[in-house]
């Protein structure tokens, strides 16, 4: 089971980022309507390359681990948790909740080490730790995304959840960053936006509608075309009134 964005509390600070980035004017609902949705398929096995019953045994281990993590959260948990699950991705490396998970853990490492300043991110962490964190969210959604062999571009609900749940915590890593004014692999502000909407369309694509109002209200591209209308109106206004 992994681990939900859902349960992740954001700081009153990150809510303040999130809806300083959201222009409410910009006008999102051509873009939005023309994300493309990806068929999730209900009569698909959970997973291509994991047998269903062997998928329920790693799903119930995941869940015993969450339960544990939520009812303990502190940092020797948290490092027990994450060589739990460095010995799972080693024994069974198409399995993606352990991706997910182990990058979920990796985050709350990297955030109780913090010092208390009120700008502190994880992006002050080592990078090989954030190396670490962001390769997790890539692998977990690598190992679900359907090969580009298969005959069908389809999911399965496992499939399409850990997708839009992994999409969309390195899309909120990738905002992260670019409020903070941080250059992260040689990306910079506009760079990290453009990543950010491109993973949230991501999520978007595998069923996550919060995700597809954020891609849109995040693309530099539909930011500035919503400034140019509201530029024309007041334009049109001020001549109006002469």
């Amino acid at each position: 089971m992994a681990i939900s964005t859902s349960t992740t509390t954001l700081s009153a600070n990150d809510a303040r980022i999130l809806n300083a980035l959201f222009d409410p004017e910009t006008l999102p609902s051509s873009v939005a309507a023309a994300q493309s949705t990806s068929t999730i398929d209900d009569s698909l096995p959970p997973h291509p390359a994991i047998p269903s019953s062997q998928l329920s045994t790693l799903e119930a281990q995941q869940n015993e681990l969450v339960r544990h993590i939520t009812s303990s959260s502190s940092i020797s948990s948290v490092e027990a948790a994450i060589k739990q699950q460095d010995e799972i991705v080693s024994s069974h490396p198409s399995y993606p909740s352990a991706y997910l998970n182990r990058a979920m853990l990796r985050r709350m490492l990297l955030e109780s080490s913090l010092p208390k300043e009120a700008d502190a991110s994880i992006f002050s962490s080592p990078e090989p730790d954030l190396d670490a964190l962001f390769s997790d969210l890539s692998r977990s959604i690598s190992t679900c995304l359907p090969s580009s062999s298969s005959a069908s571009t389809s999911v399965s609900t496992y499939q399409a959840r850990i997708l839009r749940t992994a999409y969309s915590h390195r899309a909120y890593l990738y905002l992260k960053a670019a409020e903070l004014g941080i250059e992260w692999r040689g990306k910079g502000k506009s760079e990290l936006e453009e990543a950010a909407s491109a993973d949230f369309a991501g999520a978007a694509r595998f069923g996550d509608e919060v995700a597809r109002e954020m891609s849109v209200r995040t693309n530099p591209y539909a930011k500035m075309c919503g400034a140019i209308v509201r530029n024309a109106l007041r334009e049109e206004r001020r001549d109006m009134l002469g």
